[in-house]
């Protein structure tokens, strides 16, 4: 797990030795463990491995501080969280005995024993114990079809130095991230945004398509374009290669996706068996490390589900380290169930709301980007708790409700499918069987439903009917409009499949990209590896294969083949209970940032309609109840703009 940055330049490299490091060492916290560069000219010349001031002791590499830049075409650096094979043969960026291939890596490779062993039946001899040597030699036996092959979470570059190539990939999900900047002199990639902003030719303006998504809907992190004019993300279960010598940089190619046409002929008691088996596989492969592994517990249904299988795995006599945050607030306290799961070494933070106005700047430069609300504090806060525990790699839940159909209003999408199909009663009983907490929403559920059934064409009208407009009265449509930024409604499942097609947009799309991004910035801020064991291709791809009723009952009962999957392993309390989320007081912690809220710095941000915004901010800071969304984005929008530069020209 570790920070990786690179650049590929037309002529020479834009920077000195130097600068190139404080561009790495803006990532630092990704991997404080050590540091490494290579250098390389595509010219035939031999590669230049490169140290810095942290670089594992006894390598002995030459300064990247003092070396000459201009004669070279390509740099990687790399910033190492030591996790597995910790000693120093471990270093990167490495390379093949024979020099050919280098890589600097950022993620894991949980099967790399079962890829180790099957290559090592080949003749492949390997001199380290580390899933990266793993990589390098799958990559030189099979080339990007080994993409598919591998189980984890990645983000890399591997140079082919006889091929004067480099090969860019994301991993199945995008659980790490990898941004790319075109420049003047060429193309740069990096772990995260702020690395490439140190960059020479980068741009700090903003984009308004995306200023307009986010502040309308919420941003939609599987999309390639940012809010940085300048830079892109490579998309997840996507590579592409670069050319050094020409600069030639070929269109992404898509490795992996979800196929909905896949239908399993499994009963229900044959899929909660099969859920079972890949869920236990799936914690075993995510346990392998060389430092101790904690866990996040929130007394819902997955991290529950997660440590019971890593205490059955690990015995009573290696109590695993939970890490919960409390809420005060008892509509949303959750301890009672947390305390369910016994047997753990327990930790627990409770954040007062007083402490948010301290950490909200560390926040926002953890996240580089807004975000859409203050459950993300809470997030950063159990982090910052494991860091101080000393623990440096946590597992954690995302992806479970995206897979296995667990969000509320998920309902909309399978009562939308049941009366396409015609089944009225059935969607009526779907309805009524809404879990308790869920039934104020009903209205929209039906809502969400007939508009799942409208023509595209008449979506936008619709949603203008139920108090959606396209530009509400604080957004000025005029600079939108003037730069092209055309309103779009997200996609929505649709016909009889709607829920599956709902749960692989939001895979692919609408929830968790999102929700993977905010988990890899708070867990890497505190150099922790966040590892999320429900996001696996196998996992996903047979969950979505079921019929819909296996997912969401017909009677409304969410995640029914998962919970059926893990029932006997946990109390009947936690299996039964009702979806809360990670709900935080919200409203008590913007009471405490009202100043903060009301200094907010608009003026930076010529897309609003002043007025109209501080009358929107006046008005939610005096009602009670849920803290409205936009609100907040508009908010974190213009702290943003201001803490990166951000121009809007």
């Amino acid at each position: 797990m570790c920070g990786i940055l690179g650049l590929v330049a037309r002529d020479r490299l834009p920077l000195s030795g130097r600068e190139l490091r404080v561009a790495l060492d803006s990532i630092r916290h990704r991997g404080p463990d050590d540091e490494g560069y290579l250098l390389y000219g595509a010219d035939g010349s031999e590669a230049l491995a490169l140290g810095g001031a942290e670089t594992a002791a006894g390598l002995d590499l030459p300064d990247i501080a003092t070396a000459d830049l201009s004669r070279f075409r390509c740099a990687l650096g790399q910033r190492r969280l030591s996790i597995i094979d910790l000693s120093v043969a471990g270093h990167q960026p490495m390379c093949t005995h024979d020099r050919r291939y280098w890589v600097t890596y950022n993620g894991e490779i949980y099967n790399y024993v079962e890829l180790r062993r099957e290559l090592e039946a080949t003749g492949v001899v390997f001199t380290t114990m580390s899933d990266t040597e793993v990589l390098l030699e799958a990559y030189r036996a099979w080339g990007e079809a080994m993409l598919p092959r591998l189980i984890g979470m990645f983000a890399f570059a591997i140079l082919d130095t006889h091929a004067g190539s480099l090969l860019l990939a994301r991993d199945h999900f995008g659980i790490k991230p990898l941004y790319l900047a075109r420049t003047h002199w060429g193309i740069a990639f990096a772990s995260e945004i702020k690395a490439l902003l140190r960059l020479p030719g980068v741009g700090r303006h903003g984009n308004p398509a995306k200023i307009y998504q986010y502040l309308r809907y919420g941003e939609r992190d599987a999309e390639p374009a940012t809010l940085f004019r300048d830079v892109e993300r490579l998309p997840a279960a996507q590579y592409l290669r670069v050319d050094i010598a020409s600069m030639r940089v070929e269109a992404p190619a898509r490795f992996w996706e979800i196929d909905l046409a896949r239908r399993s002929e499994a009963t229900f008691p044959e899929a909660v068996a099969e859920v079972r088996r890949l869920f236990e596989r799936s914690i075993g492969l995510h346990l392998r490390s060389d430092v101790p592994v904690g866990s996040c517990l929130s007394g819902g249904l997955d991290s529950s589900a997660i440590v019971r299988q890593v205490q059955r795995l690990l015995g009573p006599e290696r109590p695993v380290s939970t890490f919960s945050f409390i809420a005060d607030d008892p509509v949303i306290n959750e301890e009672r169930f947390v305390d369910l799961i016994t047997g753990t070494s327990a930790h627990k933070v409770r954040p007062r709301a007083a402490e948010i106005a301290d950490d909200i700047g560390s926040l926002m430069q953890a996240q580089e980007l807004p975000f859409d609300g203050l459950s993300i504090y809470a997030q950063f806060r159990v982090f910052r708790l494991a860091h101080a525990a000393g623990i440096k790699v946590m597992l954690d839940g995302q992806g479970s409700d995206e897979i296995f159909g667990g969000y509320y209003s998920l309902l909309g999408a399978k009562i939308s499918g049941l009366l396409a199909g015609m089944r009225f009663a059935t969607a009526g009983r779907v309805l009524s069987g809404a879990p308790q907490n869920a039934r104020a929403m009903r209205a929209r559920m039906l809502a969400t439903a007939a508009g799942r059934l409208t023509p595209r064409p008449l979506q936008r009208a619709l949603a203008a009917a139920f108090g959606e407009p396209a530009y509400p009265r604080w957004l000025d449509a005029a600079w939108f409009q003037q730069r092209a930024v055309r309103p779009r409604l997200r996609d929505h499942g649709r016909g009889r499949d709607a829920l599956r097609q709902e749960l692989k947009l939001g895979i692919e799309q609408l929830t968790l990209p999102e929700l993977l991004r905010y988990e890899d910035y708070n867990s890497m801020y505190f150099s922790i590896e966040s590892r999320v064991p429900f996001c696996t291709p196998e996992l996903a791809e047979f969950a979505l294969s079921l019929p819909a009723s296996y997912l969401i009952s017909d009677s409304g009962d969410t995640k029914r083949v998962f919970r059926a999957a893990v029932a006997e392993m946990l109390p009947p309390r936690i299996v039964q209970r009702e979806k809360l989320g990670f709900a935080v007081p919200e409203r008590e912690w913007l009471g405490e940032l009202h100043g903060w809220v009301q200094r907010a710095p608009f003026d930076a941000l010529p897309f609003l309609e002043r007025s109209e915004v501080e009358r929107e901010i006046t008005a939610a800071l005096a009602s009670h109840g849920r803290w409205p969304p936009h609100v907040w984005r508009l908010v974190n929008a213009a702290f943003w703009s201001r803490e990166f530069a951000v121009g809007w020209d």
